[in-house]
């Protein structure tokens, strides 16, 4: 019975290992920041933070009305997901917000009020979208991955919810590029329109198959 036992040990230890969650590699609620973390890059303006009911959150600059970002984290070309959420306030013309993976030119996951759709961008250029209705003042959380799949192909998908919702189960948008990733690191971004800031709060990262 013992020598049983201990034949059949690598394989529950094989199906452990299987089941064992994912890596956090990155987690930034701001909850004690008084100025942007070190971890961060900025580019285009300085970033603040903002404070409501108690809790703080970044702020990106409403001016100039162009695109805001933060770099932070490590530099792969696949195996991560990124996640952050944004509050944002409407007007003459909505403003957009981002999360993205492999740098400066990889993929960005963008919410678009104005046409209402979630949009999946490579190199700033649109290569895929899905309808997504965003609210005014309300949190939306993004959530982008990069997975490597067999015969040199890598899915690339992304889910997007609002505060008062559940997180989807299935993701919102796929696709599958036959071109490799580059390496860089993720980022988050806004472009505002409504001459307000737009707030982003817990940005994470995680390692995944």
């Amino acid at each position: 019975m013992l020598k049983r036992s201990i034949s059949i040990l690598p394989g529950l230890l094989a199906c452990i290992a299987c089941v064992t969650p994912e890596t956090s590699l990155f987690h930034e609620s701001f909850s004690r920041a008084t100025e942007l973390p070190a971890d961060f890059t900025a580019f285009n303006g300085k970033v603040r933070i903002g404070r409501t009911n108690g809790n703080r959150y970044a702020e990106l600059p409403a001016k100039p009305a162009s695109s805001h970002g933060l770099l932070f984290g490590p530099a792969l070309s696949k195996g991560l997901r990124v996640e952050a959420r944004f509050l944002a306030e409407d007007g003459e013309k909505s403003p957009t917000f981002a999360v993205g993976l492999n740098g400066l030119s990889g993929y960005r996951l963008q919410v678009n009020p104005n046409k209402q759709q979630l949009e999946l961008l490579r190199n700033e250029v649109i290569v895929h979208t899905e309808k997504f209705e965003w609210l005014p003042i309300q949190w939306t959380h993004l959530q982008l991955q990069v997975r490597e799949l067999p015969g040199l192909q890598w899915a690339v998908e992304g889910k997007a919810w609002r505060e008062k919702q559940a997180e989807p189960k299935k993701w919102t948008l796929q696709w599958k590029d036959t071109a490799a990733p580059s390496n860089g690191q993720p980022s988050v971004w806004g472009t505002p329109h409504a001459g307000k800031p737009i707030a982003l709060d817990d940005v994470g990262l995680w390692v995944v198959e």
